[in-house]
C-alpha cells in the first residue's frame, strides 16, 4: 500500500470513528420510544420541547413534550381507525384559524416559530392531530349531545341571569422577543410599566413600538368581557386599577402590557318577566319554631309541590302560590332574589307577619340568539367531556415502549 493510500485509509477510519461517536451522542433521528408500535424520535421530542418553550411552558418541559407526542400519536391512530383523513386544505385552514386566534397571520406565526427553532412540519403535524381528533369527536359523540334536555338549558339561562358580566376597556402594547437579544423585550416592557403614567403617553408608545395591529389606534382594544380573556392576562388585569398600567405578561414569544382605561359591570341578556313562588304564613310561632319548620323543608329536599302538602298542617288560607311580575313582589323581592329554585327563606314583614317563602321558578324571556349560544356552549362542554373520557381510556390501554 502506498504512503498516500495508507494515510487516506487512516484519516478515513478516524473520520468514521468520530462520526459514529458524534452520531451516537446526538442522533436526533433515533427512536426515543414507540406508541402502540409508532415511533417517536428524539427530533420530534426536541421540536415539541422548543414549541412548549415558545408557548411559555415551565416545569419539566421534556416530560410534557413526551406526553403531548403520545397524545398526538394516539389521536392519529384512533382517527385513522375511524376512517378520518384530513385533506391538505383542511389542515391549512385549521392552521390559519389557529394563528388568527392568536392575533397573527399564518406566515407571521410560522416565522415566529422558526425563530424559536420550530419547523413548520412539526407545527402542521400538531394541527393535523388536533383537527382530526376534533372531527372524530364530532362524528362519534355529536349525536349524543345534539338534543339537550330543556332543564339543562334553563339552568344555564338562570345561571347567566344571576351572573353579572364584568367588562374592561384596554389599550395594549405588544413587544416581540428577539432571539438574538431575548432579555431586551422584557426590559422594554418593564420600563413601560415603571415609567408610563397617562393614557396619552401609553398610546404614543403603542403607535411607535407596539407589534400589534392595534398600534395605529394607539393600542386601543376596546371593551372586553373579562371572562373571555385568557387567564394569563385576566389575573393581572383584575388586580390593576383603572388608569394604571399592568405588569408585563409573557405569552409565546411576545410580551404584553395593558393600560386599563376603565371597568364596568353589565346585567345579563336574559330578562326575568315573572316569578313563581309560594308562601306559608306562620304568625304566632316563635323564632325557634319557624327555624325548625324551615329546617324540615330543607332537610326533606322539598319542592313547591311538596311545600304545598307540608303546609296542609296549617289553615288552608295560610298557604299561597302565585306568579307575579318581578316589579310587583313588594316585600318578598329581596329574599326571593337570593334564592335558587326550591330554596326557602324566612321573612318577617314590617307589619309583624311572618312567612316561609319558597322560590318555585323564574320565568325568563331570552333572545333566540342568546339561547342558541348557550346551547352551543353546553354541547361543546359535553363534547369535550366525552372526548376527554374516551382519550383517557385509550391512553390507559396504549403500549409505550422506551428504546
Amino acid at each position: 500500500m502506498t504512503t498516500r493510500l495508507f494515510t487516506f485509509a487512516i484519516l478515513f477510519l478516524i473520520f468514521v470513528a468520530k462520526f459514529n461517536f458524534a452520531f451516537g451522542q446526538t442522533n436526533l433521528f433515533a427512536t426515543a420510544f414507540t406508541v402502540n408500535g409508532a415511533a417517536v424520535s428524539n427530533y420530534e421530542i426536541d421540536q415539541k420541547v422548543r414549541y412548549l418553550r415558545f408557548l411559555g411552558e415551565g416545569g419539566n418541559i421534556r416530560s410534557k413534550a413526551e406526553e403531548e407526542l403520545i397524545k398526538e400519536k394516539i389521536y392519529l391512530q384512533e382517527t385513522e381507525r375511524a376512517g378520518i383523513d384530513l385533506t391538505p386544505k383542511q389542515i391549512l385552514t385549521a392552521a390559519t384559524d389557529f394563528a388568527e386566534n392568536r392575533n397573527n397571520s399564518l406566515n407571521g406565526f410560522l416565522n415566529q416559530l422558526g425563530r424559536s427553532g420550530v419547523n413548520k412540519e412539526s407545527f402542521f403535524g400538531y394541527i393535523e392531530a388536533q383537527s382530526a381528533w376534533t372531527q372524530f369527536a364530532r362524528a362519534f359523540f355529536g349525536p349524543a349531545i345534539r338534543d339537550l334536555p330543556t332543564p339543562d338549558v334553563d339552568e344555564k339561562l338562570l345561571l347567566e341571569y344571576r351572573t353579572s358580566t364584568n367588562l374592561v376597556n384596554l389599550l395594549e402594547i405588544v413587544i416581540v422577543i428577539d432571539d438574538n437579544n431575548p432579555d431586551q423585550a422584557e426590559q422594554i416592557a418593564r420600563e413601560i410599566y415603571r415609567s408610563i403614567q397617562t393614557q396619552e403617553d401609553f398610546s404614543l408608545t403603542a403607535r411607535n413600538y407596539s407589534a400589534s395591529s392595534t398600534r395605529n389606534e394607539g393600542g386601543a382594544v376596546g371593551w372586553l368581557n373579562i371572562d373571555n380573556i385568557s387567564s394569563t392576562f385576566r389575573n393581572v388585569i383584575n388586580r390593576t386599577s383603572s388608569g394604571r398600567v399592568t405588569e408585563p405578561v409573557r405569552l409565546d414569544n411576545l410580551y404584553y402590557v395593558f393600560f386599563v382605561l376603565g371597568k364596568r359591570t353589565e346585567s345579563s341578556s336574559a330578562n326575568v318577566v315573572s316569578i313563581d313562588y309560594a308562601t306559608l304564613r306562620v304568625d304566632g310561632l316563635g323564632a325557634d319554631q319557624v327555624s325548625n319548620l324551615q329546617a324540615t323543608v330543607v332537610n326533606n329536599d322539598q319542592n313547591c309541590e311538596d311545600f304545598s302538602e307540608f303546609s296542609s298542617q296549617f289553615n288552608a288560607e295560610n298557604f299561597a302560590r302565585q306568579t307575579v311580575e318581578k316589579t310587583n313582589l313588594g316585600a318578598f323581592a329581596d329574599p326571593l332574589s337570593g334564592l335558587d329554585n326550591n330554596e326557602v327563606a324566612s321573612v318577617e314583614l314590617d307589619n309583624g307577619s311572618s312567612y316561609l317563602v319558597m322560590l318555585c321558578k323564574r320565568n325568563l324571556v331570552v333572545d333566540e340568539e342568546v339561547r342558541e349560544r348557550i346551547l352551543n356552549n353546553l354541547r361543546n362542554r359535553k363534547l369535550d367531556d366525552m372526548s376527554r373520557n374516551h382519550y383517557s381510556k385509550i391512553r390507559a390501554a396504549a403500549i409505550v415502549e422506551r428504546k
